[in-house]
C-alpha cells in the first residue's frame, strides 16, 4: 500500500520563540504542521532550550534547532510566530527579529502571526501591509504605515495576522491553506 503524499512534505517552516510564548498555541501549531507534512524548527534568540508559559506560569522547556542570529529565512520556506506577550516583547526587542521576519517579507515567503503582529509593527516591516491586531499594536501598525484589518484573521498576500484565543482554529486552517496554496505553486513551477 502507497503511503499518501502530505500537502507539506519537504517545507521546512521556522517557529519563531523567545521565553514565554504560549506552550498550547506552539504546540497545537507545530503538530498542525507536522501532521501536514511540514519539517518544523524552532528558531530562538534563546540558546539551547526555550522556556514556554502555561496556564499562568512557566511551563516545559523545548529544543531550540536553531539560534535567531544565526538563522537565515533562506534556509525555510515560512516562519509562524504563536502568541504570548513575554516572547512577543522579547522578540520586539530584538534587532535579529526584524532582520529575520524582513528576509521572508523580501523574498516574499509567509508570514504567520498569532497574537504577534507587534513584531511587523516596526522596522519597515507593516508599511502597505492591511495586518489583524489588537488596539495597543494598531497604533504602531498605522504609524508604520500599514492598515488596521476589520476582522481578527486577515491574510495579506503572504502574511497571515491573527489576534484572540478564540481565533486559533481559523488561525491554524488559514496558516495550511497559505502554505499548501505555496507548495502547489511551486510544484506546478518544476
Amino acid at each position: 500500500m502507497e503511503e499518501q503524499v502530505k500537502a507539506l512534505t519537504g517545507k521546512n517552516i521556522a517557529l519563531l520563540v523567545a521565553n514565554g510564548f504560549e506552550e498550547a498555541e506552539m504546540t497545537s501549531l507545530q503538530k498542525a504542521l507536522i501532521v501536514a507534512g511540514a519539517k518544523v524548527a524552532i528558531v530562538s534568540p534563546e540558546k539551547g532550550i526555550v522556556n514556554s508559559w502555561h496556564d499562568g506560569t512557566w511551563g516545559h522547556f523545548f529544543p531550540v534547532n536553531a539560534f535567531l542570529p544565526e538563522a537565515m529565512s533562506h534556509h525555510f520556506d515560512g516562519v509562524v510566530v504563536p502568541g504570548g506577550s513575554r516572547h512577543v516583547e522579547r522578540l520586539s526587542n530584538n534587532p535579529q527579529t526584524t532582520r529575520f521576519l524582513n528576509g521572508f517579507m523580501l523574498d516574499d515567503k509567509p508570514v504567520a502571526l498569532h497574537d504577534a503582529a507587534a513584531l511587523v509593527a516596526n522596522g519597515g516591516l507593516a508599511d502597505g501591509r492591511t495586518v489583524a491586531a489588537t488596539e495597543d499594536v494598531s497604533g504602531a501598525l498605522i504609524r508604520e504605515g500599514a492598515k488596521v484589518a476589520d476582522e481578527p484573521v486577515h491574510v495579506d498576500g503572504r502574511l497571515l495576522s491573527a489576534f484572540g484565543e478564540e481565533t486559533m482554529g481559523q488561525f491554524v486552517s488559514e496558516l495550511l491553506s497559505l502554505l499548501e496554496g505555496e507548495a502547489a505553486k511551486l510544484g506546478e513551477a518544476a
